[in-house]
């Protein structure tokens, strides 16, 4: 299982490389993207942000029809999946930092 570190160097990796990839390929970063964003709002127990996430919106969207997409939309669309990831990543380590403080432990 790869790290959120590790999925997000690689659609930071795959956005610049957006023109090499194939279809497939694009269409497995997506899969993974939004995998990675749907477990990580589970972990932080907010399940209802990824409906209402524009980014989730436009991974489930771009993996309907990725051959359809322009490198430069497929390029932001995993560049806008990377920051989120990031950001949930963030959100994570801060609610682990407050959880002892918060018990009282």
């Amino acid at each position: 299982m790869k790290s959120i570190a590790d999925v997000i160097a690689e659609l930071t990796r795959a956005a610049d490389e957006v023109r090499t990839l194939s279809e497939g390929e694009k269409l497995r970063l997506i899969g993974r993207a939004y995998v990675t964003i749907r477990e990580g709002w589970d972990m932080l127990g907010a399940p209802a942000q990824l409906r209402e996430s524009a980014e989730a919106m436009d991974l489930i969207l771009a993996g309907g029809m990725p051959v359809h997409l322009y490198d430069d939309e497929m390029r932001a669309i995993l560049l806008e999946a990377a920051k989120v990831i990031s950001q949930i990543e963030a959100a994570m380590k801060a609610k682990s930092v407050e959880g002892p403080a918060a018990d009282g432990r």
